[in-house]
């Protein structure tokens, strides 16, 4: 019997979704594995991004510590620190001429910069020292540009002193290992001296006025020993330090950074009572018989503060005028109104003659000489004070403001900054006043230390009474007396008005009249060192 296949025979047709079976099943694993391996790369993206995160902080934990190290540094540097630092005194590799603020975290912890060898044995090495160089002093082998060093600074070079981190030595110390402290050279950054034209191995110097770093040898008057010797002969010089910190985290990271640090230094002109520009107003003048302006230091006798008479050496001459104005017709103004009757010429003492009042300024100019010859400079000096202060008041010319309490003690002498006019009535002070405006005061009003009323230039005083001032007053009028008080092209005539006796006075103390100087130590340069 004969058979054919019809179209609607269903035998082929089962044969073939037969053949068809399991495809879906082999989709959905391959889609399954695509999701798979989607998610663990999300997953292994995710945990990458974790420990980019985790790194980061720890990189930055270890970047502040290096700055905490740096900015305990700084301020123990003050001379009216808790705990001031020694600082060095000469170049590197000279005996304590490397000073090591070390913090560690406990016993076990042990840092020693000075040790080389491998990371694992010393991880706390100063391997960046021999980038510092000090010609003629310290000869370590510059291996080149971001090559950590081989050798450590020599022994006898080395001083250590503890961090005043409360929780030094213990688990819960800061990060920062270390920070040393050395002088600067002319040349002791490569490829960056101060001055090309001035030999490398003279010592770097920081003028606060002229905000400026020089070299030693730069300056008029000498040669001089060091900046010291040039800041005691009248100049505007304080050392550069270099100032290095290394923070380590248990983790590992590393930062090491720099400042390059000059301390504030006030160096007023050697006179109890300055009246700086033409033609100084002394009128009226102090009416009693028992008020005096002296111009005899009284050094260490008559120092008080911060450690005692031990802490004063005084500098300069033995004894300075009374009162020096910036020409000649101010200092013959001022005579005049001294030995008018009644004649009270005789408390009037010091260098110069009787009495001690002395035209201070230069070549008939009108002003005095260096920092305190002009409006810019010394109002560069204002702002630069204004900038360390540490209490400020923003008062109005016309509309003076009041001290709140004593603006600093003997033991806790500060800088005090008035933008405008101020009223000191009765109160008490130590340390550095600074007034822009004019300043007011009663006859019982005392104050330790340098007065600068620098700006409007003008000073009064109201009653009699038995307070006074030891240290030194200066004051100029580089401001215009109407707003918005522009700076003048030249120093205007500055005012010392005093309505009333008793047994007030003005007795010069160099060493009361410097005490705002190493007060504040400014950051002059900032870097991170990739060692």
């Amino acid at each position: 019997m004969r058979h054919t296949n019809s179209k609607f025979d269903t035998t082929q047709c089962s044969s073939r979704r037969a053949d068809e079976r399991g495809i879906a099943l082999l989709l959905a694993l391959l889609a399954l594995l695509l999701l798979s391996a989607v998610g663990l790369g999300m997953m292994y993206m995710s945990n990458t991004e974790t420990t980019i995160n985790t790194n980061y902080r720890d990189s930055q934990l270890a970047f502040f510590a290096m700055r905490a190290g740096l900015e305990e540094a700084r301020d123990r540097m003050r001379n009216n620190a808790t705990g001031p630092l020694a600082l060095p005194t000469t170049m590197p590799a000279t005996p304590n001429s490397i000073l090591y603020v070390t913090n560690p975290a406990g016993a076990a912890d042990v840092v020693d910069p000075k040790a080389a060898g491998a990371t694992s044995q010393t991880p706390y090495f100063d391997d960046e020292l021999c980038h510092e160089n000090f010609p003629g002093t310290l000869l370590l082998a510059n291996p080149g540009l971001n090559v950590p060093c081989a050798a450590g600074p020599p022994a006898g070079s080395v001083v250590y002193t503890a961090s005043s981190d409360p929780n030094t030595n213990t688990p819960g110390a800061l990060n920062y290992k270390w920070v040393r402290i050395t002088l600067k050279q002319n040349g002791s950054i490569t490829n960056a001296p101060v001055d090309g034209t001035q030999p490398n191995t003279a010592q770097a110097c920081w003028q606060s006025v002229a905000q400026q770093e020089v070299p030693l040898s730069s300056y008029a008057g000498g040669p001089y020993a060091d900046c010291i010797a040039a800041q005691n002969a009248g100049q505007d010089a304080s050392p550069v330090y270099i100032v290095t910190s290394l923070a380590v985290t248990p983790k590992g990271s590393r930062r090491i950074g720099q400042y390059e640090v000059g301390a504030l230094n006030f160096q007023p002109p050697p006179v109890a009572l300055g009246l700086d520009g033409t033609a100084a107003n002394f009128s009226p003048r102090p009416s009693s018989a028992n008020y005096f302006i002296d111009g005899t230091d009284t050094g260490a006798a008559g120092f008080s503060s911060t450690g005692g008479v031990g802490a004063c050496t005084p500098t300069g001459p033995a004894s300075v005028p009374a009162i020096g104005t910036g020409d000649a017709a101010g200092a013959a103004g001022i005579t005049a109104t001294v030995t008018a009757n009644p004649d009270r010429s005789g408390q009037y003492t010091g260098s110069g003659g009787a009495p001690a009042i002395v035209n201070a300024g230069t070549g008939g100019t009108g002003q005095y000489s260096g920092g305190w010859a002009s409006p810019s400079e010394m109002d560069n000096l204002v702002q630069t004070i204004a900038d360390q202060a540490d209490v400020s008041y923003t008062c109005g010319i016309g509309t003076p403001c009041s001290p709140s309490g004593p603006i600093g003690t003997n033991a806790n002498p500060q800088i005090t900054y008035v933008n405008g006019d101020f009223d000191f009535g009765n109160g008490s002070g130590s340390g550095v006043l600074v007034v822009t405006g004019t300043l007011s005061f009663n006859g019982n009003a005392t104050f330790n230390g340098l007065i600068l009323v620098i700006g409007q230039g003008i000073v009064t005083e109201s009653g009699g009474g038995s307070g006074g001032f030891n240290g030194s007053v200066f004051v100029a009028k580089t401001r215009n007396s109407v707003a918005p008080y522009a700076e003048l092209p030249v120093l205007g005539t500055p005012t010392f008005n005093w309505n009333g006796g008793g047994r007030s006075f003005i007795q010069y103390n160099s060493c009361w009249s410097k005490v705002g100087s190493k007060m504040r130590y400014s950051i002059i340069a900032m870097r991170e060192e990739m060692y």
